[in-house]
């Protein structure tokens, strides 16, 4: 098996999955770069009610003005790719070089793959999972896979996926900061980089190559699974900064921005130490509330009035709950019932949960070798996780895969569904 993960101080979980694994001591403190990198541009610093005070044929005024000031978009532009040949499959994979920006928080090489469709209109850009790496805990992939997994919403031959004939963005799992650090870290003090977060470079570089490749993108579905649910939520109004006129959705699955309950400090920290604290908005007053992350979609939503979300998770997902989080299976429903039943009540018909019960974790992909390629079959992580996919998922008779096909069609029957209680 290749070496896909890095495990620091969690040692223990990586021996009780009996999988052999490098460990990596992660116990320093980050040195964090000047967050202003780009000169700000007038349109950036618009405010998000400016639309009145301008001429008709003006050009819209982004709704995420806030953020792109603060700098999230200022590695746009700046990392040039180089394809290889398309395949059969119409699948092309984009590689970069680190001296250029973009790279695994381990050294290794950032790419992405895109893969053709028969709508030309219609665009998934999904961001895969795969851990994360702060200084109190390291449990992260740390190489890019290769390729586009053909896996439940990647397949393009199975008959329930609703993205089947859509083109695909595919964004692989490899900067342990949830595609949106922006640091490089020194842990032990010895003048050496041992982290180096590079999502943020990383995602904008992969948007360069979409928006590129797929000009014609007028519906766009920004998909993420685990560690990619949690990205989805800087991820978003960078997608709508690149395609201000499409149509933009979200699917956050099992990602869904939680912390520990009623401990802000806990994701403040490290946010922080992945330089990416001035990222979240200033005008969001409650998007650390009660420790969670959650009610930044609201401040999405708030903002950006053609912005539909939808949220999976089930009511103990062990990945989150009990691995990374640690708050276990009691705290972390009753988190997930508060937190996404708010966002359910103040969006109707613009927020959808779908929460079932258990301990699956994922539903998008199904199979772990989405998370670390082909050579992870029969793997001990493999065994220990509790994957869900289109096929299987289901709540109060519904299944995911009709769900997320009403979504894509503004089904009035797409609504959120919670286990019972």
């Amino acid at each position: 098996m290749k070496r896909l993960l890095s495990i620091g101080p969690t040692g223990a979980i990586g021996a009780a999955l009996g999988l052999s694994l490098a460990a990596t001591a992660c116990d320093g403190d980050a040195a964090a770069p000047d967050p202003s990198g780009r000169a700000v541009d007038a349109a950036d610093a618009m405010p998000a009610d400016a639309t009145d005070a301008m001429p008709p044929d003006a050009a819209p005024v982004d709704p995420f003005a806030e953020v792109m000031a603060a700098g999230l978009g200022r590695y746009l532009g700046t990392a040039p790719a180089a394809a290889d040949p398309e395949d059969a499959a119409g699948v092309t994979v984009w590689r970069f070089d680190p001296a250029d920006g973009p790279m695994c928080f381990r050294g290794a090489p950032f790419q992405i793959a895109t893969r053709r469709g028969s709508r030309s209109d219609s665009l998934l850009v999904f961001l895969q999972g795969g851990g994360a790496c702060w200084s109190d805990f390291c449990f992260a992939i740390d190489r890019a896979t290769e390729g586009v997994p053909p896996l439940d919403a990647l397949d393009p031959a199975l008959p329930e996926n609703p993205f089947a004939d859509w083109n695909v963005v595919y964004l692989p799992y490899c900067d342990g900061s949830l595609f949106v650090g922006d640091v490089d870290v020194d842990d032990d003090g010895d003048g050496v980089i041992d982290r180096s977060h590079r999502g943020l470079r990383n995602l904008s570089a992969a948007l360069d190559v979409a928006r590129t490749t797929f000009p014609d993108a007028a519906r766009i579905m920004l998909a993420g699974s685990s560690g990619g649910g949690y990205g989805t939520f800087l991820a978003a109004p960078l997608v709508r900064h690149v395609w201000p006129e499409a149509s933009l959705m979200v699917f956050n699955d099992a990602g869904v921005g939680l912390g520990k309950p009623g401990d802000e400090s806990f994701i403040r920290g490290i946010v922080s130490e992945w330089n990416i604290a001035h990222l979240v908005p200033e005008s969001c007053a409650d998007c650390y509330a009660n420790g969670h992350l959650t009610p930044m979609a609201g401040w999405l939503l708030e903002r950006d009035p053609g912005l539909r979300i939808a949220m999976f998770s089930s009511t103990a997902d062990t990945v989150i709950g009990t691995l990374f989080l640690k708050i276990g299976a009691a705290a972390f429903e009753g988190a997930v019932r508060e937190q996404l039943g708010r966002l359910a009540t103040a969006w109707p018909g613009r927020f959808g949960a779908f929460v079932i019960e258990g301990t699956q974790h994922t539903t998008l992909l199904g199979d772990i070798s989405g998370f670390l390629g082909p050579d992870s079959e029969g793997s001990a992580f493999g065994d220990a996780l509790d994957l869900g996919s289109l096929t299987t998922t289901a709540q109060g008779g519904v299944a995911i895969s009709d769900w997320i096909d009403w979504m894509l069609e503004a089904d009035p029957r797409w609504t959120s569904t919670f286990a019972p209680e």
